[in-house]
């Protein structure tokens, strides 16, 4: 599986190939090494509140978007200057709730986050 890693250093986005190992130590285009911490991406997991707060603290700005009658998304960007972004969606319109649908597009958003930034959080 490849992931993507963002260098601590510089920056620099890095696709890396993982194994399944939980740390992998990372040589970045520009020749930094650095540990990137492995968080699988679960529709249904948790974050952890102490990598939670990291994260938040590095989120500089929040956008959020109406896309339809049914869907919304969330873009966070960092202090690094990445973005990530997380949906959300509902299968009827009737069961659309604006403040519920940003909530799940933030914590998606989050989530995605910790897979590309997990050397930050170390």
């Amino acid at each position: 599986m490849i992931i993507e890693s963002i260098c601590p250093n510089c920056g620099e986005i890095n696709n890396i190939e993982h194994h399944g190992e939980k740390i992998l130590t990372v040589e970045c285009k520009n020749n930094h090494y650095y540990e990137h911490i492995v968080i699988p991406y679960s529709r249904m997991a948790v974050i952890k509140d102490d990598k939670r707060r990291k994260l938040e603290e590095m989120i500089v700005e929040k956008k959020f978007h109406r896309m339809s009658d049914k869907s919304t998304i969330c873009l966070l960007i960092f202090e690094n200057g990445y973005e990530v972004e997380g949906r959300s969606t509902v299968r009827d319109q009737a069961d659309f709730r604006l403040v519920i649908g940003q909530d799940k597009a933030y914590e998606q958003a989050l989530k995605h986050a910790m897979v590309a930034m997990g050397a930050y959080l170390v």
